[in-house]
């Protein structure tokens, strides 16, 4: 038998502390196929991480499970590039000066929580009006 890899543990993401799905069975959020995973969804409503759930579940991929309220098939249309109109030009997003303005200072997820949408929806907005990647949580640079 072989010892275990120690060095290569990775910890949990700190906003984990805070998931409300940590006080719960984790099979809530893990169901078979077909059957209905409202019960699941009904706990992210209600957690004030969700926002980073989701951005987790959207780097990482997450093929199974309930995570920042959404199912896989619910992630994976997220993933899907926007189509374009026929014309070429895009309709401008309403939210598009918010995110503007927001981007200076906060990273996409809180950006995503202030405004009831997904990270990724932030991220499509910046991309679509040029608006450049807002900082990483922890990056200090440039603040007085």
């Amino acid at each position: 038998m072989s010892a275990p890899d120690f060095l290569n543990i990775t910890s949990p993401p700190a906003w984990t502390v805070d998931a409300l799905c940590a006080q719960v069975d984790p099979e809530l959020f893990y169901p078979e196929a077909g059957a209905p995973n409202r019960d699941a969804k009904a706990v992210c409503a209600g957690c004030g991480v969700r926002a980073e759930c989701l951005a987790y579940a959207l780097a990482h991929r997450e093929r199974f499970g309930v995570w920042g309220g959404t199912t896989e098939r619910e992630r994976r249309r997220m993933r899907r590039p926007v189509l374009r109109q026929p014309s070429g030009r895009r309709r401008p997003d309403k939210r598009e000066g918010v995110v503007r303005q927001l981007a200076a200072t906060l990273t996409d997820p809180e950006i995503a929580a202030r405004l009831g949408c997904s990270p990724r929806t932030v991220l499509r907005i910046r991309a679509a009006a040029g608006i450049p990647p807002a900082r990483p949580a922890g990056d200090n640079r440039g603040a007085a």
